[in-house]
Order: structure tokens, then C-alpha cells, then sequence
């Protein structure tokens, strides 16, 4: 018997799409602006893939980096940065222009980065900034925007302002969008993906089975498997518009579940022996973290 082949993530972007849009009060010029930007675990996600940062100004010869662990002790050293953008770009003072990042960023949930906007044409018209107005400037499900730093420096990372004194200007905020898409976690019956979505989603998951222990005479178990594995965090929340009262019972409980299991396994054992051909596509062997029963599908 063929083994049931479950990835570990989606390969590919949803086609949902994500913009990140700062307020814009058109307080200062300048030639840059750098910032950080957190990526949240509140969804199941592989990783948050930004394609584009939309900016305006004077703008001129542009240039987007992007450092890992966030912009703070190294504002001025370029080597621990990557360049995601490098080119010329016409002045737009009305609407945002997008700079299309190649390769675009690949974020991490839990992780910080550090954003660098910079335009080295002379001058202090580059990019457009803000005040800092609030202690964080965006946040969504995914992601979490902070003030940062004005430059006003035409060098990129330069020490050198055009005055005297730090060519750094703090407590100033990013104007502009952000682009992104996200690359979900395919739910998989190991404890590492399943506990990854939410307790609806979850208490889907055992309503699943447990209709697979009483005897369901439905679909076989592996094309239940392949369902879950592809459904979208939310396939299980219930419409708005749907109240307490219109919802179905919940699914018993794990130790409940649990000795329903223990009494159709026999009867179904057939049924069941397909869970011993379940691997991942990327998995060569079995670890300890693999070991999944339905009394831990909560």
C-alpha cells in the first residue's frame, strides 16, 4: 500500500491579499527611514513573503534593506544588511509608488526584522515620514509595524548629517504600505502542525474522527486526512451571523474520545492500519514528536 504524502507547508501563496498601511499626517522629508517590524504566531503560518513597500516623496535613486533581528546596533553597519531593492524611481508626492523587492522578504513568525528605506539623491525631499504618534503604528494578525529612526544622510548607513550632530532622527514612523502574502502550515496528525491552529479548528479535527470511530460510512480515512490537510485555519468558524444557540454540541471530550477510540479499534481495524502509512513528503524517518493520538486533538 502506497503511503499518504502530507507536507509540512503550503508551496505556495495564498491569493488573499495583505497590505499593511500606515497613517500619513506628511510631517517630514528626508532621506529615509528605518524601522522594525515583528511577525505575530497568531495564525498558522510557515512564513509571511513581502513582495512590494509602497513609498512617496522626492524618492530618486532608492534603495530597500532588510536586516534579521531587528534595526538596533546596526543602524550604521551596512554589512549586516541585504539589499532587496536598488533603482531609480520618478518623484510621486500624491500616490504611493511600489518597489518591487527582489527576492522579496521571507519573515518568520515570532522574529523581528529591521526595515531600511533610503534615497540617496541629494537634498530633503527623499521619502516621506511621521511623527511617532503611538507606541506601535500597525498591527494586524500577522504582522506588528514600530517607529523607528529618520536618516538624513544621501549615504546609505551614513554617520554624517548634513549639520552637525547625529544624522539620525528618533521617534519618526514610516509612511507607506506594506505588500505581503502568507504561507500557511498544512495541518498534518502530528502534535508540531496540530497544535499550531486554533481550538476550532481543532475540535473540528476531533469531530472528524469521531465520527470515523462510530462507524461513519462516509468517505475512507485518508480522504478525510487529505481534507484537513488542505483546509484553511478557518474552515471550521462558524458564520457571524450564526449564534451560540444554532451551534452543534461540541465534540466530547479527549479522555471521552479517547475510549470511544479504544472500543472500535478492533472493529475497524482495517480502517485504522492506514494511520501506519502516514509520513510527511519531506520526512525520511520517525521521531518521538510524530506519536499523535486523538486524545490529544484538543
Amino acid at each position: 500500500m502506497s503511503a499518504l504524502l502530507l507536507k509540512k507547508q503550503a508551496d505556495y501563496l495564498v491569493h488573499d491579499s495583505y497590505t499593511v498601511e500606515t497613517e500619513d499626517h506628511e510631517d517630514h522629508t528626508f532621506n529615509g527611514v528605518m524601522f522594525d517590524v515583528e511577525v505575530l504566531d497568531r495564525r498558522p503560518v510557515q512564513a509571511l513573503v513581502v513582495d512590494s513597500i509602497h513609498v512617496r516623496g522626492g524618492l530618486g535613486q532608492m534603495s530597500v534593506w532588510c536586516v534579521e533581528g531587528g534595526r538596533r546596533g546596526v543602524e550604521e553597519k551596512p554589512a549586516a544588511w541585504t539589499r532587496h531593492f536598488s533603482r531609480h524611481v520618478e518623484a510621486s508626492w500624491r500616490d504611493f509608488t511600489s518597489l518591487k523587492l527582489e527576492p522579496p522578504l521571507i519573515l518568520l513568525p515570532g522574529k523581528t526584522y529591521g526595515l531600511y528605506v533610503h534615497s540617496a539623491d541629494q537634498g530633503d525631499d527623499g521619502v516621506v515620514y511621521d511623527n511617532q504618534r503611538d507606541e506601535i503604528c500597525h498591527e494586524d494578525d500577522y504582522i506588528r509595524v514600530f517607529p523607528g529612526l529618520a536618516h538624513l544622510s544621501p549615504d546609505p548607513f551614513g554617520a554624517d548629517g548634513p549639520w552637525w550632530g547625529s544624522p539620525w532622527r528618533r521617534r519618526r514612523a514610516f509612511v507607506g504600505k506594506l505588500s505581503y502574502g502568507a504561507r500557511y502550515v498544512l495541518w498534518r496528525p502530528v502534535p508540531a502542525a496540530h497544535t499550531r491552529f486554533d481550538p476550532t479548528f481543532r475540535r473540528g479535527v476531533v469531530a472528524a474522527f469521531y465520527a470515523l470511530t462510530m462507524g461513519w460510512g462516509g468517505l475512507p480515512t485518508d480522504c478525510v486526512l487529505y481534507i484537513l490537510h488542505l483546509a484553511r485555519y478557518d474552515w471550521f468558524e462558524p458564520p457571524e451571523s450564526d449564534t451560540q444557540e444554532t451551534l452543534p454540541p461540541p465534540p466530547p471530550s479527549p479522555a471521552t474520545a479517547h475510549r470511544l477510540l479504544a472500543s472500535q479499534q478492533q472493529r475497524y481495524a482495517n480502517d485504522y492500519s492506514r494511520f501506519d502509512n502516514i509520513r510527511d513528503s519531506d520526512d525520511s524517518s520517525d521521531s518521538s514528536d510524530d506519536d499523535f493520538h486523538l486524545a490529544t486533538m484538543t
